[in-house]
């Protein structure tokens, strides 16, 4: 409303004083030129009238006058005796000057409170000669009361009349634009709402692409928070995903413990099985979830350059592992080149991501089963890590599923309730991130070949 009324203001008084000044404009040029013509008309008329029966007593008789029944008054002079007075003289030194500049019938009106002697509306010359008591010939008329009467209404009329146009001028710029904005604003209130209403404003000038542009900002902030939604309940379901899977391994383990502290007779061989599988599970676990933060919030594995030695890496992730494959029944080794084989990965996430890898495949296997890791040069420039198991493998849509956030196979979850499926999916992000490629296949007869490829980074460690 406040601006609707500042705008009406503004335009109304913009639109009135231009009107105004207009109607003043034309009326001037068209008094000017119109009754300046006329008179000149007027004049010579009526020098004719006054001089045609009285030209022998104008002529005779030095500073002779005559006044017509209209109030219009004549008076001759003699032009080689008059000159340049002051003002008010007679006859008008103005009048004189234009004269004298070569002007036939200069012609004056006189303002109304700006001029000496109000009693005239204005004043003419005419020349006859050169010289003698009637060779110039000054007319003088008077002010016409009812002529500027009609002359006032005729003014008030034209300022009314633009006051109308102005107004209704007002109206018509002035309300589709405040219809316009108040659609935007309404739009604007209710941006990113469910009940957001578009202006639809496709006027191709700066408030249709302000309605334009709210539409695609609408769009967004709803992508974003449909987005941002399904992070949230994906986020509430990992939680709880995590709570359960925590859940178990710490009571097995305050069991374990608690049994071997008060249970002396209990065999303590099963005992610490169970509390290295629990102590080796929740450290991967927790290991996972840093890691899977990291690479959520976008930090990149090789930012810096960092490179770590394929070989070593395998090797220090197997002997981690060995002592729970011993107690699972189960033998776990490696292969590597002789030569160093560096790549370029954070050590830590590459480290987490390969024990992610040879710990699932340990704790899928079964009784008298084998792990291999196999680290080999699959061309110049390039590496091949395969890890084998000979576990119960998977069925060809399990393996096209495999490495999914959250997905695990039946089969596991028949035989291991806990986990969540968050290692090998961290293995495929971080092959992703830095260029490797990951492979699932089976491994005839039985079991699971996991292959990862990529470049080689150096034959060295930086320095």
């Amino acid at each position: 409303m406040r601006l609707r009324n500042r705008l009406a203001q503004r335009i109304l008084v913009a639109s009135a004083l231009l009107g105004l000044l207009g109607t003043l404009g034309a009326s001037f040029l068209a008094i000017v030129l119109g009754v300046d013509a006329a008179l000149s008309h007027g004049v010579r008329m009526s020098a004719a009238l006054a001089l045609a029966p009285q030209a022998a007593e104008c002529r005779t008789t030095p500073g002779w006058r005559f006044r017509s029944p209209d109030g219009v008054e004549v008076e001759a002079y003699d032009l080689a005796q008059v000159g340049a007075g002051s003002p008010g003289a007679r006859p008008d030194p103005e009048l004189l000057a234009r004269l004298a500049q070569g002007e036939r019938e200069p012609t004056l009106f006189y303002l109304p409170l700006f001029h000496p002697d109000s009693a005239w509306a204005g004043a003419s010359l005419l020349k006859l000669a050169e010289s003698g008591p009637c060779s110039l010939l000054e007319f003088r008329w008077p002010l016409m009361d009812e002529r500027a009467t009609v002359g006032g209404w005729v003014l008030v009329a034209a300022v009314l009349f633009t006051m109308l146009a102005a107004t209704l001028s007002t109206f018509a710029v002035v309300h589709p634009l405040l219809q316009r904005l108040r659609r935007l604003h309404r739009a604007a209130g209710m941006l990113g709402a469910s009940r957001y209403h578009s202006a639809a404003d496709g006027q191709d000038d700066e408030l249709g692409e302000l309605s334009r542009v709210l539409d695609a900002t609408h769009a967004r902030v709803q992508e974003d928070a449909t987005r941002i939604e399904a992070q949230k309940h994906a986020l509430e379901r990992h939680l709880a995903d995590v709570a359960h899977d925590l859940k178990t391994p710490i009571a097995s383990l305050q069991l374990s413990l608690e049994l071997a502290s008060t249970t002396p007779t209990e065999p303590t061989a099963a005992l610490l099985r169970q509390g290295i599988e629990d102590t080796v599970y929740l450290t991967s676990l927790v290991d996972n979830l840093h890691l899977a933060c990291q690479l959520g919030e976008g930090i990149d594995p090789t930012a810096g350059d960092p490179r770590v030695e394929l070989g070593l890496t395998v090797e220090r992730v197997v002997r981690r592992l060995q002592q729970l494959a011993r107690l699972l029944g189960l033998t776990v080794e490696c292969s590597r080149p002789d030569e160093a084989l560096w790549v370029r990965c954070n050590p830590t996430m590459l480290e987490q991501a390969l024990g992610n890898l040879l710990h699932n495949a340990v704790t899928h296997g079964e009784a008298g089963g084998h792990v291999v890791a196999l680290l080999e040069d699959a061309e110049p420039g390039r590496f091949r890590l395969t890890v084998l198991d000979d576990g119960p493998g998977l069925s060809a849509e399990e393996l096209e599923r495999l490495g999914e956030r959250g997905f695990r196979a039946q089969a596991t979850r028949r035989r291991a309730t806990r986990g969540s499926g968050l290692g090998l999916s961290i293995v495929r992000e971080l092959c992703h991130r830095v260029g490797f490629s990951l492979a699932f296949a089976p491994n005839p007869p039985r079991g699971l070949k996991v292959v990862i490829e990529g470049p080689r980074a150096s034959t060295s460690e930086p320095g």
